[in-house]
C-alpha cells in the first residue's frame, strides 16, 4: 500500500493497517489453539458429508458448532462405530470453538480412560477432573 500513489489518507491506511494487524493476529491465536488442542486433522463442518450419514442430524450438529451447548455447560459425547465420523465432528466443533478463543482439547475416549485411571492410582483424580 503506497500513500501516494492510492490517493489514501494517512488516517484510513493506518486504519487499514490496524484491521490488517488485528486480523494476522486473531489467525495466529486460532492456529495456536488448535494446535494445543491436539486435533488428529483439520476438518469442518461444511466438509462432513450428511448424506453418506444419514442417521446424523445435521441441524443438532450445526447448532453444536454455534457453541450454544456452552452456554448450559453441558457437554457432548459421541458414541459409534468407526468410520461415522465422530473425529470428524468433534474436530469441526473444536475448531469452531478455537475461531472464538474458547480452549479445547481432543482425547479420544480410552485414552481419556486411561489418564483417569493413571490419576485415581496416584490419588490425584480430583485435581485431574477439574
Amino acid at each position: 500500500m503506497k500513500i501516494n500513489e492510492d490517493k489514501i489518507s494517512l488516517v484510513d491506511a493506518l486504519y487499514e493497517l490496524t484491521e490488517k494487524e488485528l486480523e494476522i493476529k486473531n489467525f495466529n491465536a486460532t492456529n495456536a489453539m488448535v494446535k494445543v488442542a491436539g486435533f488428529p486433522h483439520l476438518k469442518e463442518m461444511k466438509d462432513f458429508d450428511f448424506e453418506f450419514q444419514p442417521k446424523i442430524n445435521k441441524q443438532q450438529f450445526l447448532d453444536f458448532e454455534s457453541l450454544r451447548f456452552l452456554e448450559n455447560n453441558s457437554n457432548i459425547v459421541l458414541i459409534g462405530n468407526s468410520g461415522v465420523g465422530k473425529t470428524h465432528l468433534a474436530t469441526s466443533i473444536g475448531i469452531a470453538a478455537a475461531n472464538k478463543r474458547v480452549s479445547t482439547y481432543f482425547i479420544k475416549c480410552q485414552d481419556l480412560i486411561d489418564q483417569l485411571k493413571k490419576a485415581y492410582l496416584e490419588n490425584k483424580l480430583d485435581s485431574r477432573t477439574r
